[in-house]
């Protein structure tokens, strides 16, 4: 199974179009850059509804009210952040799965998706004007956390 899946990743990395990406001038920088620009805007949308949630901001909206307002933007920079990502894991799927940055930065992606659009949904009736209990801090303030550490993971892949 191991192997098959190997000589899979192998045969993609070895794509017409991956070798040109991965080879070429432009290809991996502008490829970086979509994602990072895609992960700015998925953390300015956490940002801001974590912010709302814990009563720092925006407080005369409704929580309800401001996901409706941030969930295109969230959707659609989180798709950026996937494809992009998904094709540089692609170019050179060695490197990354010995990456330890790599893989702790997957696994702390997986638990930042289900905390946003799991964790995060269900607090997410809070009227205008409510006051935010402990509850929410803290899962406001363990988003952020998860969230930025996906980011500095990400950042330490080129360092370690």
């Amino acid at each position: 199974m191991m192997l098959a899946l190997a000589s899979f990743l192998d045969w993609v990395a070895k794509s017409r179009w991956l070798v040109y990406i991965r080879d070429s001038s432009f290809g991996m920088p502008a490829l970086q850059s979509v994602h990072l620009v895609g992960l700015t805007i998925l953390l300015a949308a956490i940002l801001v509804l974590n912010l709302r949630l814990v009563g720092l901001s925006m407080v005369d909206w409704s929580i309800p009210s401001l996901v409706r307002q941030l969930k295109p933007w969230s959707v659609g920079a989180l798709t950026m952040v996937v494809a992009s990502g998904i094709i540089m894991f692609l170019g050179n799927p060695e490197k990354y799965l010995a990456s330890y940055p790599f893989l702790f930065k997957m696994t702390v992606l997986v638990f930042a998706i289900l905390s946003q659009f799991g964790v995060l949904r269900r607090l997410s009736t809070m009227e205008a004007g409510a006051t935010p209990g402990r509850r929410e801090i803290f899962v406001a303030g363990l988003s952020l956390t998860l969230w930025f550490t996906v980011g500095w993971a990400g950042r330490a892949i080129a360092f370690v």
